[in-house]
């Protein structure tokens, strides 16, 4: 078990009201398992990424994330906790456009005071199918391969949990069940445990469990 939260909650203020962004939430997620966090826009789902990758902390409830519990901790501790745990992948891909494929790839490392080697970043290349585009510029890249990239970006540390957010969402639908289809490969090959949004129901319905959110509370799970 690599995530698990009982009565998640979410509040906060906008002037005297307060917003249950989440209200109660139990979930529980494990190695190599890819979970689809679905529901409309203000349903909740980046209220519960954000908990679940320890980008905030809830309002009330537990919560632990590889072992540790991350229910009131400071901005500082939740980094200590993503560090090294949580590999993070976004639609807008944000690569840096002057740096190349493998360059893009090493960067958290630099970040983290790790140094790169240049046979694990090949092989994380060649599990995602860049290798023959390692010395690229993402201007040279189709947006199926820029998302790989983003991709092997976040596997450079050796995360347990790979976070998407609408990972499809600026993609073909051959582009988007290409990736779908890479992330599955790295839940059954790597262990990775997977969390994704999407609005893309044909693709939520591809993974392991799905759960949908609606009013901050989950609706439906399967």
């Amino acid at each position: 078990m690599l995530i698990e939260g009982f009565g998640l909650k979410r509040y906060y203020q906008r002037g005297s009201e307060t917003v249950k962004a989440l209200d109660g939430v139990d979930i529980a997620i494990d190695a190599g398992e890819i979970v689809a966090i679905l529901g409309p826009s203000g349903s909740g789902k980046t209220t519960l990424i954000n908990l679940l990758s320890c980008l905030d902390a809830p309002t009330e409830g537990t919560l632990t994330v590889a072992g540790k519990s991350v229910a009131g901790l400071s901005e500082d501790e939740l980094v200590e906790v993503r560090r090294g745990v949580l590999g993070f992948v976004f639609q807008d891909f944000s690569l840096l456009p002057t740096l190349t494929v493998t360059e893009n790839v090493e960067l958290p490392l630099l970040f983290l005071g790790l140094k790169a080697e240049a046979s694990r970043t090949a092989a994380i290349l060649e599990a995602v199918g860049l290798t023959d585009r390692a010395g690229h510029l993402p201007r040279e890249l189709s947006g199926g391969q820029m998302q790989r990239v983003a991709i092997a970006r976040a596997l450079i540390s050796g995360p347990k949990i790979l976070v998407a957010d609408e990972p499809t969402g600026n993609l073909d639908k051959k582009t988007g069940e290409a990736i779908i289809a890479l992330f599955k490969k790295l839940a059954r090959e790597e262990g990775l445990a997977i969390l994704l949004t999407t609005h893309n129901t044909v693709f939520g319905e591809q993974a392991d469990r799905t759960i949908v959110l609606e009013d901050g509370r989950v609706v439906w799970e399967s």
